[in-house]
């Protein structure tokens, strides 16, 4: 029965982050504002044109006095503002851009849609406007047109097809021809009708920059090439809106969704990837902004120096509102820049206001939802905006704009927008720390559960105290499960909030029950021969505590699981091997050489044909080198395997001179697949170590298909290391601890990932591997490849641990328990270090250290299972009679 209540309590610990950290900041229900017009104010532009150059740095447009970019400096150096645009990471197309034309910043909870898309609707420049046409990729246009109604005319979206494929083929610069080409075309064709449409917005998304970038580098000559083309082809659209709207009403914004590194890289917070150019001139625009800082650069080789404005990516949203006479979008968070717009007092002190009362519509349904707690008032508020201070500022606005105070109007509107983020931030993360503090609380009450289950046998203080104290410890936790959930209920918390606040009592409840555990006073003690393995000493356990949180490091510095497993090694079999032995130095050099392993590159990307094939000849050595092993295993693996390896000797060869492999070989190498484990299946052979050495030679052999460099020789040598270990404990007779044991096998699951760097193949999806097998690219077949070649590792050393070690069989349900106690702990640390704010693999790797981490246990159990019908030492029936 633990095992049901570890598999629901690790996923609803799997959920928790995702309500801690992953909610989404967008707030549905919001009403838009009035726009300028209501205020009987005229917009200085009657249409948008917003050009997005995708991938363009701030450093390609400003470098060499912006030499590559000739046309548009023609424009710079006679009107308009220029400048530099941070964006945040993660430093992506999608949020990118949604934050450009939403003024919303990357949604947290867009990890559960695999970052492909938004999981909430959220509103638009190009929803507020009157009409609204765009022109580019179709992932980046899919985000918009999925936001807007179904076949609304007023909108309307041309993306070029998938099948446009540039990636180096052909000039990157080719997408961006496209998009120039339809502008023009629609221009020509509803030139009378657009006259028509006030106010309009029309979005280029040019995607020739970012291919370039990605394929040919910035800086190089065809990257230059692609920039000067786009650059230019910008100016000639300019001509032609120019052209055709002759009345001086139509303002212009050229920026980039995010930068790009030297190496045609983004997503992180690196300055290239952040920085992104700005340049916005035409209608309503000023020459120099009132609140430009004191940054300079270098317009021309005559040496003319122009004012650097600088400004965050979400400001653009109300700026470009507020120049079409535009309210923001309802879920923008960006703050209206002061002095970028050449307009009256009035109206740049309303566009403030506007974007004020759109904070504040945000804001006052988050404390709406706040208030309608019974217990709103004696709870924590934000106290720095409380509703009668936005009631106050609205009143003094009115106030204000009948005094014609604009400056003042326009100064309290700053204060309180600034005041009004910092609010939303507070409501939305209001019970975060709460949530924290409860799933701390759950992890705490599992992992004393898990301790009292491993201790059921064995008689002690803090049992008989549980018995003494049952009723009471029952009568305290009904009591504050009944108070808590009324307090939920009043207070109308979210579902999810209100599950994970309440989920500790339940989980402490089993962990206190005196006969949860099935334990009593009356238990044979531990010390009784009964017990065969005692837990462990407090040395021994601080020991294990240390080496678990420096396993936690591992997981940043891969280098730092090679100073545990040394440290680990020695302590634990130090003694173990008879002094000066042979056996001794054997055991001690395979240590030292072990630990190396993690220093060398990840093997994924990594290729060495000579260790490649050492790693070949070891599978050799270390299964026929010494008579008693050949005479243990039967001919036909012996011959099955030569032949095997000889194959994989042969497909490398080919695959590395690029020669196409013969399905001859590929259809061998799955047909070894079915032998190494149905031989197996169908050995009849019951000696465990005549099994193991089967087991070994057909597993090695079938990884060795799956290698690319040192993996091989660093899982042979990591096997020979286990075996001398175990067999030196078992020569010994030594008194065995689970605790140890059970770290044991976690040690030498993570080494063998980290070791031979394989984890990173789960990322990088190198098809390398399977080129023994495979002479097209199947991502999901590969991807199973990937997965065999991680748990090869994993099932040889659980083999050898049922084989060497006999407390491994007889105490396996008390090393899983320990397992899960070091798993959770370490787990309990990740939980603290998820991050929601990131480059997209800065939180995937974050989520995915407290997944791993909760799921461990569960698949080793698996892995466990697997070993022993290998080693023939269990069936489903004894699996499932044990279970219970």
């Amino acid at each position: 029965m633990w095992i049901v209540y570890a598999l629901v309590v690790h996923v609803l610990l799997l959920g928790s982050i995702f309500v801690i950290y992953f909610r989404s900041p967008v707030i549905n229900d919001l009403k838009p504002q009035s726009p300028f017009i209501g205020y009987g104010l005229e917009a200085p532009a009657n249409r948008l044109v917003l050009i997005v150059t995708d991938g363009l740095r701030a450093a390609s447009f400003f470098e060499d006095n912006c030499r590559h970019v000739p046309h548009l400096r023609k424009i710079f150096m006679r009107e308009g503002l220029v400048g530099i645009s941070r964006t945040r990471v993660p430093t992506e197309s999608r949020p990118g851009h949604i934050a450009l034309i939403a003024g919303l910043y990357e949604d947290p909870s867009a990890v559960l849609k695999g970052w492909k898309e938004n999981p909430i609707d959220f509103d638009t420049v190009l929803n507020r406007s009157g009409h609204s046409y765009s022109w580019g990729a179709p992932d980046i246009l899919n985000i918009f047109q999925k936001l807007t109604g179904e076949n609304d005319p007023r909108m309307y979206f041309d993306a070029y097809s998938h099948d446009m494929d540039f990636s180096g083929k052909h000039k990157t610069y080719k997408v961006d021809e496209w998009v120039f080409r339809q502008v023009r075309f629609l221009l020509n064709r509803k030139k009378e009708e657009l006259h028509k449409h006030q106010p309009v917005v029309f979005f280029m998304h040019l995607l020739g920059l970012d291919t370039a970038g990605h394929v040919h580098k910035p800086g190089t000559a065809l990257f230059l090439e692609n920039l000067n083309f786009t650059e230019h082809g910008i100016w000639q659209i300019y001509n032609e809106f120019e052209s055709v709207f002759p009345d001086k009403k139509t303002v212009y914004l050229l920026t980039s969704d995010h930068g790009m590194t030297d190496s045609g890289s983004h997503g992180s917070g690196a300055p290239h990837e952040t920085e992104t150019p700005f340049m916005l001139w035409g209608a309503g625009v000023s020459r120099t902004a009132s609140t430009v800082g004191t940054r300079k650069f270098v317009a021309n080789d005559e040496g003319v120096q122009l004012p650097l404005h600088e400004l965050e990516q979400a400001q653009l949203t109300p700026l470009m509102s507020a120049l079409i006479g535009l309210p923001p979008p309802m879920n923008n968070f960006g703050i209206l820049p002061t002095g970028y717009m050449a307009v009256s007092e009035e109206y740049e002190a309303m566009a403030a206001h506007s974007n004020a009362l759109q904070l504040l519509a945000q804001y006052e349904k988050l404390l709406e939802q706040h208030r309608k707690g019974l217990f709103a008032d004696i709870l924590n508020n934000f106290d720095e905006l409380s509703q009668a201070e936005i009631d106050a500022y609205k009143q003094l606005i009115v106030k204000l704009h009948t005094k014609r105070d604009y400056s003042k109007l326009l100064a309290r509107s700053n204060v309180v927008m600034e005041l009004t983020l910092k609010g939303i931030d507070y409501y939305h993360g209001y019970y975060r720390n709460c949530l924290l503090l409860s799933t701390t609380a759950t992890f705490l009450g599992w992992i004393f559960y898990l301790y009292r289950l491993l201790s059921r046998n064995s008689a002690g203080k803090l049992q008989i105290m549980l018995e003494r104290q049952e009723k009471v410890s029952r009568v305290t936790l009904d009591v504050s499960m009944f108070l808590l959930l009324f307090f939920l209920v009043a207070q109308r918390a979210q579902i999810a909030i209100a599950f994970y606040l309440l989920l500790p009592l339940p989980v402490w409840m089993m962990a206190l029950k005196p006969k949860a555990c099935g334990t009593s006073s009356v238990a044979v003690p531990i010390s009784q021969p009964g017990a065969s393995a005692r837990l462990t000493s407090a040395s021994q356990l601080l020991l294990i505590i240390v080496c678990a949180e420096l396993m936690v490091f591992t997981f940043f510095e891969r280098r730092l699981i090679s100073v545990c497993f040394v440290a680990f090694g020695c302590y634990n079999n130090w003694r173990n091997f008879v002094p000066n032995s042979r056996e001794f130095y054997s055991w001690l050099a395979l240590v030292v050489t072990l630990g190396c392993f993690p220093l060398l590159p990840p093997s994924v990307g990594y290729q060495n044909r000579y260790l490649f094939l050492f790693g070949i000849v070891l599978i050799l050595v270390n299964a026929l080198w010494c008579t008693e092993r050949r005479l243990m295993l039967s001919n036909h693996t012996k011959y099955c395997n030569a032949l095997v390896l000889l194959n994989t000797i042969v497909c490398v060869h080919l695959h590395s001179n690029q020669i196409g492999v013969p399905i001859v070989l590929h259809l061998a190498s799955w047909s070894f697949l079915i032998y190494a484990f149905a031989s197996i299946a169908f050995n009849s052979e019951s000696k465990l170590e005549l099994r193991l050495a089967q087991i070994c030679f057909n597993l090695s052999s079938l990884y060795a298909l799956l290698c690319t460099s040192y993996e091989s020789v660093f899982v042979q040598l990591l096997t020979m290391e286990l075996s001398l270990s175990l067999s030196a404990q078992s020569s010994r007779s030594s008194e065995k601890s689970v605790l140890r044991l059970a770290f044991t096998i976690l040690l030498y699951t993570f080494f063998s990932l980290f070791g031979s760097g394989n984890i990173a193949s789960i990322s990088s999806f190198d098809p390398n591997i399977a080129r023994c097998f495979l002479s097209n690219f199947l991502p999901f077949i590969i991807m199973g490849l990937v997965l065999l070649k991680l748990l090869l590792p994993v099932v040889l050393n659980l083999n050898i641990v049922y084989t060497h070690c006999e407390c491994a069989r007889e105490q396996e349900q008390r090393i899983f328990i320990c397992l899960l106690i070091i798993c959770d702990i370490m787990g309990f640390n990740f939980l603290f270090l998820v991050r929601n704010q990131g480059s997209w693999l800065e939180i995937g790797s974050s989520i995915s250290h407290f997944v791993i981490m909760e799921v461990t246990t569960l698949v080793l159990l698996l892995l466990s299972y697997a070993a022993k019908l290998l080693l023939r030492l269990v069936n489903c029936d004894r699996l499932v009679e044990k279970l219970r």
